[in-house]
């Protein structure tokens, strides 16, 4: 036997060495990528002894669970930053899942060389005494956004506006395509966060202010994704969008903070929408950073255990936010370990510290300060998941069938999704649609940058703009698409702000700098301080001098305060962040495409009214647009 396992493994170690140890590539005549899956085969007797697919699940979980030692069920719950672990720490410590955090990429960030970097973690867990399958994470939270010039989609707020539960299928079912074709195994999305208050940085990764609108949303999304094999993650648990602003963690305005809720709003609000995703058969949840009522998520036992398992039933994985355990009270990491365990965390995401994780829970065990129940709970639903979601049995290679960066069909989809979710607020004398035969002026520091289109969670955490060293991603700005239209048309696009009074309509296209969690929370929301792009007043201001009739696109993650320059505009539209297919924004105002969307938050008036949204209404609810508000130009 031992001769047998000594020549399979060489073998498995000269076929990885020979095709990349991922999958062979090659050029079609179109010049598609095409990723062939090279088959491996589950090489390893035990497993094979332990594991049969003929066998119910829960008859595989407790063959395993019985022959699996401490250190190899510690393994089981522990995630790990990729860049932060070697395959032989894979093999040694028996790690079940690896992961890409926001920008970590390969040093070529290509098709080919994610396929080979997710393949070589798979193969390591596939040497160890079982075998159990390893499986890969990123937060694709709209597109495959670590990967270079991949299709980014627009964010949720965006998605929400469309309030189009069939398109949020298409939008889920395309990402779900790009992941499995690196072979990414689950996917920390979507975020089901009710959003309360838009200083909030992490608004745009919320649908919308409304539970409903939310799991209307978010169940087709996690569906789809997990049809196609990947493994979907409700986050952040819960009420993450809660927070009150000027308590947040980590340094930060509100992100991490604490929201005081009493029982039936967090009810009716904010475990509503996990109780939906629950029950649509979500099969991981991310706790949030964040506190209720002074106490951290992270070691709540009451949300994670009684309410979250007990109650609804849930029998998946509940895995930390990345290092979120370190926020907790305890004199050592071994002590907030044993806390976060039995409050009922069952996977924790790890960087630097993940083998002071994996020792804390061996020796907690062998403390007593976790049960083995516990551990065995945990570990049963980490493998329940992977062999519901096909990640036991005959193994094959990561890739599966293949996938074009940018192909026309999921660009497509994109340009629906953006199509679908800009917000008409303002038409004054019907200036929108506009007429082939008028020059328009295009001015504006979000009117050609598709980093700012983009915004955060896009080839980085904090996304980026476009610069003199290129675009930040592949795609068309919203220039492009007015530029695109005119050469059509015969029509003069200006984008010299010298020359507006040539112009008989002005377009100024103004948004806001690129940002994520934390460093998004914005106390202001002027259209010229904090997160706005600097440029929007130098922008407004030489339009506002020209005297022509103004048209604004706002390009944003949320509302931003418009209500002392509203007067001035004879148009105005939100866009959201549409993502890198900015260029279909101008077939609308040329009225080849209506306006259908619909605002998925509150728009205030003034600062003072914050947070406002419908269910908040102690001012009256007197809003600048309410929700629910949007224009047609056919009405």
């Amino acid at each position: 036997m031992f001769n047998k396992k000594a020549t399979i493994l060489m073998l498995v170690i000269t076929i990885a060495m020979l095709v990349g140890s991922c999958s062979e590539t090659g050029k079609t005549e179109t010049g598609k990528t095409e990723v062939q899956a090279v088959t491996s085969y589950n090489l390893n007797d035990e497993l094979e002894s332990l594991y049969d697919a003929s066998k119910p699940i829960s008859e595989n979980i407790s063959k395993l669970l019985n022959e699996m030692t401490l250190e190899e069920k510690a393994g089981q719950m522990i995630q790990v930053e990729r860049q932060a672990i070697s395959f032989r720490d894979v093999q040694n410590f028996f790690i079940g899942s690896v992961f890409a955090q926001g920008g970590s990429a390969p040093g070529i960030n290509s098709i080919d060389e994610w396929c080979k970097m997710t393949e070589q973690f798979k193969a390591a867990a596939r040497q160890t005494r079982l075998g159990i399958p390893l499986v890969f994470a990123v937060d694709a939270v709209h597109g495959n956004n670590n990967l270079q010039d991949t299709v980014i989609y627009p964010h949720n707020i965006g998605i929400g506006a469309s309030g189009d539960s069939e398109l949020v299928g298409k939008v889920a079912g395309a990402i779900a395509q790009e992941l499995k074709a690196v072979g990414i195994d689950w996917n920390f999305s979507p975020c089901v966060a009710v959003s309360n208050d838009i200083r909030w940085g992490r608004t745009y990764e919320s649908f919308s202010e409304n539970p409903d609108l939310v799991s209307i949303l978010s169940i087709p999304y996690i569906t789809t994704l997990q049809k196609r094999g990947i493994i979907a993650c409700a986050k952040h648990y819960v009420a993450d969008g809660a927070a009150k602003y000027g308590t947040g963690d980590s340094g930060y305005l509100m992100d991490q903070g604490n929201a005081n809720l009493n029982q039936k709003d967090l009810n009716d609000n904010y475990l509503s929408v996990y109780e939906e995703a629950v029950n649509a058969g979500v099969k991981s949840i991310m706790v949030s950073y964040s506190s209720i009522n002074n106490e951290k998520n992270h070691s709540n036992k009451y949300l994670i255990q009684d309410i979250l398992k007990d109650d609804m039933k849930f029998t998946g994985i509940v895995i930390s936010d990345f290092e979120g355990i370190h926020q907790l009270k305890g004199d050592s990491l071994y002590d907030k370990v044993v806390l976060a365990v039995n409050a009922g965390l069952d996977v924790l995401m790890e960087a630097s510290q993940w083998r002071e994780c994996y020792e804390a829970i061996v020796d907690a065990v062998s403390n007593g300060d976790v049960r083995m129940e516990r551990i065995n709970d945990a570990v049963a639903r980490v493998l329940r998941v992977k062999m519901e979601m096909g990640k036991f049995g005959a193994i094959t290679a990561a890739p599966q069938g293949s996938y074009t960066i940018r192909n026309e069909e999921h660009r497509k989809i994109a340009e629906e999704a953006v199509n679908k979710s800009l917000v008409l607020l303002k038409n004054k004398n019907n200036i929108i649609p506009f007429s082939n035969k008028q020059n328009l002026a295009v001015i504006g520091p979000a009117a050609d940058n598709i980093g700012v289109q983009c915004g955060g969670w896009t080839k980085t955490w904090q996304g980026g703009q476009d610069d003199a060293s290129g675009r930040w991603m592949s795609g068309t700005t919203v220039l492009d698409g007015f530029k695109e239209y005119a050469i059509k048309n015969g029509t003069n696009i200006i984008t010299d702000m010298s020359r507006l009074n040539e112009a008989d309509v002005i377009l100024a296209v103004i948004g806001e700098h690129p940002y994520a969690e934390g460093k998004g929370d914005d106390g202001s929301l002027s259209l010229y301080d904090d997160t706005a792009l600097e440029e929007n007043k130098q922008a407004l201001k030489a339009a506002y001098a020209a005297h022509k009739p103004i048209v604004v696109i706002q390009i944003s993650g949320r509302p931003r305060l418009v209500t002392e320059e509203l007067d001035k505009w004879d148009g105005f539209v939100e866009a959201w962040l549409p993502g890198t297919e900015g260029g279909a924004i101008a077939r609308m105002f040329y009225g080849e495409v209506d306006f259908t969307a619909r605002l998925p938050v509150t728009w205030p008036r003034s600062l003072k009214q914050l947070p406002i949204t419908f269910n908040n209404q102690s001012d009256g609810y007197n809003a600048l647009f309410p929700y629910g508000f949007g224009l047609s130009t056919r009405d």
